[in-house]
This record gives C-alpha cells, structure tokens and sequence, in this order.
C-alpha cells in the first residue's frame, strides 16, 4: 500500500495469519510483563521489556500500526507506575526508548517498502520485456497445442538468455529453440535478433539449413564478441508428419509416444555466431541429414536448453530427464496437455535440484492434436 494514504499499510507479503501472531505475540507480551511487573519487587525493572512492543509489530505491520503499539505500550509502562510509585525517572526513560524504537521502525518499515516497490516496477518491467521478446506461441499452431515455459536462472529476473519461436509456414510448422552464451541485458539483446531473424526467415527459407545460415548471418552482423554464440535447435514439422530437425550444437528434441521417450535424429551444425570460423573443410560446418522422423497425431515434440538437462541434485548427478518423462507418461496417460507437462517439469527439475539452479530454463512442446480442432489455423509467435 502507497504510502500516506491514512489507512493500514501493511505490507502485501505478509500474510493475515501472520499479522494475527504478530499481534497476539505484542498482547500476550504487555500481558506477561504487566503480571510479573505486579507481582514482582520494583527493582525487577520487568516493565523496560515493553520498549520492544513498536518492534515486535513492525513484522507484519506499517507506521500507523507501529505508531499506535508504542503509544499503547508506553500507556501501559505508566500504568504500572503505582506499582514503583518512586520510579517516575524510569517511566519516563521507557517512554523515551520507546518512542526511539518506534521512529526507526518506522524508517526502517518504510524503506522496505520503497525497495519492494521499486522491486515490483522492475519486475513488471522485465515481464513486459519477456513478453516483447519472447511472445508465447498461440495454443493451436497447425494441428498442434502448444505450450511454452521459461525459468530465469536469478531469482527475481523474469528474462535471460533463452530463447524460442514457432511459425506455421508453407513448408510446415517450424519452431526454434535457442540458448545464448552469457546472462544479463546483453544475453536478451543477442536472443532479439536471433528471433528477429527467424521470424523472418522461416517463411522464405526452403529449409532447416539455409534457414541456420540465415540466423547465422544476421547474429554476425550484430555479435560484438568474437566469442559469443548461441546454440539453437530448428524443427521443421510438414503437414503429413514428416519431422526434420537441424541442431546448431544444442540437446536434440524428444518425442514423446504412448508412455516412451526417444530423441528425435538432428543434422548436426556449429552454434549460430561460430560458422564464419575457419574450419578445414564444408563437412566441419555441417552434418549429414539424417532421415526425417514421422510423427503419428498424439506425439508431443518436446524441445528445451540444457537449464533443464543440467540441473543437479546434491550429489552431482544430472536430472535423469528421459527416464522422468517416462514416468510422467505412466501418471498420465494420454493424451498430453502440453501446458501440464511442461508446468510439472519445471517444478519436478527444480525440486530435484533443490531449488539451486544457475542456468536459465525454456521449454516448447508441441503436441498433435488426435482430433480436428475447429478454430481456425492461426500463429502468433
């Protein structure tokens, strides 16, 4: 709650029951040291214990609060006063310590909430950037659901470096999924004009290799780093199934079908930024094409950066990804709900790492839909 507007500006964080323990904590206080304050001899100097009643509620609660707890304890310390009538001095200390306590948490409380509000701005902020530049794909893109997921490695970073795309074009449903080396506003810059790129280029390009050589060339353009790359994953989906992928040095795709988990095959090409290298000869560049894969309706596509596959539990051990999508599959049956799947493996990913992640996270799926969806085709990546 803004500040000055005459109400209780409790912060939004702390939740009711919080506030409630917090003032039964302030009650049963000025309680407890009015009964041994009583029943004790004057000089037990029991009632000073009330200078930390204004701290106590500045947990949970704004300057209106914290102000009104320290008139009521200081109300109570002279309350007492018959039971030390000679201790006039020592009333009015308490009273003065109180009132001390009071302003600086005050200051304090409100601090914290100038910072929570500047936090919040540039969290907002930075979601409204993310969804600029990494506009999540519709959920019916051709005749797949889609779904797509991102997790910022810093914790209250809502964008990094991660990056995906998808479009329906004439050559099919072509989707991107990339991961740009490094972290911060340069990171977000670099995975700009790489999607910038694809949105471009995926409807003109024949296919997955040209339409890499077009990333290629329009990252090279703007890399002022010799040694920043961004290892990317190109899918092309035709309309009868047919399934091609193009991996510029990043983890290959992986089909989900009826309770299995495979890797989808991937012709295999340098990091986007690295292909004007000298190499000692074309093969260097690029791979074989493997032969394309068919996808059956009921498949899910699943694409993601190694966020996911490297996260590591205590141990060192990496996150056993294939074998957890399996188990998905026998908790839930068919058919997939790529917006279900993708939630549950980011969570399943972070618990299993404990929370303690340190690279960003994207995930896309694309799921074939076993019936005809009756909106019209449409994409808006």
């Amino acid at each position: 709650m803004a500040a000055g507007d005459g109400q209780d500006d409790s912060r939004p964080a702390t939740s009711r029951a919080s506030r409630i323990a917090v003032l039964v904590t302030a009650l049963v206080l000025c309680l407890v040291v009015s009964a041994l304050q009583v029943s004790t001899p004057p000089s037990s100097h029991i009632a000073s214990v009330l200078v930390g009643v204004p701290a106590v509620i500045a947990f949970a609660f704004g300057p209106p609060m914290i102000l009104g707890s320290a008139v009521v304890a200081a109300g109570v310390r002279w309350a007492l006063l018959p039971a030390e009538p000679e201790r006039i001095g020592s009333a009015v200390g308490t009273t003065v310590v109180i009132g001390v306590i009071a302003v600086l948490s005050c200051f304090v409380v409100r601090r914290g909430e100038r910072e929570s509000a500047r936090l919040q701005e540039v969290t907002s902020v930075a979601e409204a950037a993310q969804r600029a530049v990494l506009r999540p794909p519709p959920d019916t893109v051709g005749r797949f659901r889609t779904a797509a997921s991102y997790r910022a490695a810093a914790q209250y970073a809502r964008i990094g470096g991660d990056l995906y795309a998808v479009a329906d074009t004439a050559h099919g449903v072509r989707a991107l999924i990339g991961d740009v080396r490094g972290k911060g506003l340069g990171a977000v810059s670099t995975a700009t004009t790489v999607l910038g790129s694809f949105h471009e280029a995926a409807y003109t390009e024949p296919s997955l290799g040209p339409l890499a050589a077009r990333l290629d060339t329009g990252l090279s353009r703007f890399l002022p780093d010799d040694e920043a790359f961004v290892t990317a994953l190109l899918i092309e989906i035709a309309p009868d199934g047919l399934t091609h992928a193009y991996s510029c040095g990043h983890p290959p795709p992986l089909v989900l079908r009826e309770g299995t988990v495979r890797e989808l095959p991937a012709a295999p090409g340098l990091p986007l930024g690295l292909r004007a290298l000298p190499t000692p000869s074309a093969s260097a560049t690029d791979g074989p094409a493997p032969p394309g894969t068919r996808l059956r309706p009921g498949d899910t596509l699943l694409l993601y950066t190694d966020g996911i596959a490297e996260t590591r539990d205590r141990s060192g051990a990496f996150y056993p990804l294939t074998d957890r999508l399996t188990a998905y599959q026998a908790a839930h049956p068919d058919p997939v709900d790529p917006h279900h799947l993708l939630a549950w493996l980011l969570d399943d990913a972070q618990d299993y790492g404990r929370a303690d992640t340190h690279d960003d996270a994207a995930l896309l799926a694309l799921t074939w839909q076993t019936y005809e969806d009756p909106r019209p085709r449409e994409w808006a990546a």
